[in-house]
């Protein structure tokens, strides 16, 4: 690993801390580096506070040594006023001669246009250090702005044998916990994660499930539930969507919404992978088995990770790499 991707290894570490907090911003983390020596450090916290880069500028005890550094970055530094004002005039002014960055920000507000700004101002930029890894931290990002929709998560639970639900005709009401409580817990901090998360209308009417974080100290996400126009909506708890993914993700989109976490039945699930809008799956596997019930759905992907926790299993499969 050369010295240009050690410390990028050090931006992406701290970007990853702002997940779950900066949306519909990327993650970004900065490291400032003045004769292979750390000086400063950062990264974005919150959404309307602070880019990465004022903030390892504000870490920085001597201030005059920036003229003699270099700023790693993981992404673009951005060149509009948003929220706050263009990192990029904030490293013109600071005097920073030189610029490693990860990747290209594919937001059209930016674009290149922070490149641009730098190398028009004298400063040494490079870019493409850890590229790929810099846009899978961003991976929901980048879909949003690329793609023109949420970056899809699929997750549900099922028995070693392949089951997800009970068969309600038989037992048309309660709750079948499948897996255990560690792996429960660990759901509710995948949803403070992400955006929005996304069910059926039966698996509404049947779980009333609360769909919130009150097992992690995170955000809840926003609440929706795919319904036919001929069922009857409860927007106070829930916003209603069209069944139709495609149509489903358009309106999610228009409402700036960067992920989603579909925990539907096997229908509402089978519908977004029928239509290849869905970009990674998330497997529960409980210790169980059972006799009969709902089978999984069906999933073609790639197997990325599996990790076992107190006899469970966790699948993570995308749709392709």
């Amino acid at each position: 690993m050369t010295c240009d991707e050690v410390y990028m290894s050090r931006c992406l570490q701290l970007a990853a801390l702002g997940l779950g907090k900066v949306q519909p911003n990327p993650m970004v983390g900065a490291v400032i580096v003045h004769q292979d020596k750390i000086i400063g450090e950062g990264w974005h916290r919150q959404y309307g506070q602070a880019h990465a880069e004022i903030n390892a500028f504000s870490s920085v005890k001597q201030p005059d040594l920036l003229k003699e550094s270099t700023m790693y970055v993981s992404l673009e530094p951005c060149s509009h006023f948003g929220k706050t004002p263009p990192c990029a005039d904030a490293i013109i002014r600071y005097g920073v001669p030189k610029v490693v960055i990860g990747t290209v920000d594919s937001n059209a507000k930016v674009n290149g246009g922070g490149i641009k700004k730098l190398q028009d101002a004298g400063i040494e930029v490079v870019t493409g250090v850890l590229a790929d890894q810099c846009k899978e931290l961003n991976r929901r990002f980048f879909t949003f702005h690329e793609q023109k929709r949420p970056y899809v998560i699929l997750k549900w639970a099922m028995t070693r044998n392949g089951y997800m639900d009970i068969d309600r005709q038989q037992n048309p009401d309660g709750q079948y916990w499948i897996t255990n409580h560690e792996l429960k817990t660990l759901v509710h901090q995948w949803r403070s994660e992400e955006d929005a998360i996304l069910i059926g209308y039966n698996t509404m009417v049947n779980d009333r499930p609360q769909l919130t974080t009150r097992l992690f100290p995170g955000k809840d996400p926003q609440r929706f539930v795919c319904q036919s126009n001929s069922e009857n909506s409860e927007a106070t708890y829930y916003q209603a969507l069209p069944q139709n993914p495609a149509e489903a993700l358009h309106q999610l989109y228009e409402m700036k919404i960067q992920s989603v976490i579909v925990e539907g039945g096997r229908k509402t699930l089978q519908r977004f992978i029928d239509s290849g809008l869905w970009d990674e799956a998330r497997i529960l596997i409980g210790d169980q088995l059972w006799e009969s019930g709902v089978k999984a759905p069906l999933l073609d992907g790639i197997c990325v990770k599996e990790e076992i926790i107190h006899h469970n299993t966790i699948r993570y499969v995308r749709r392709h790499l």
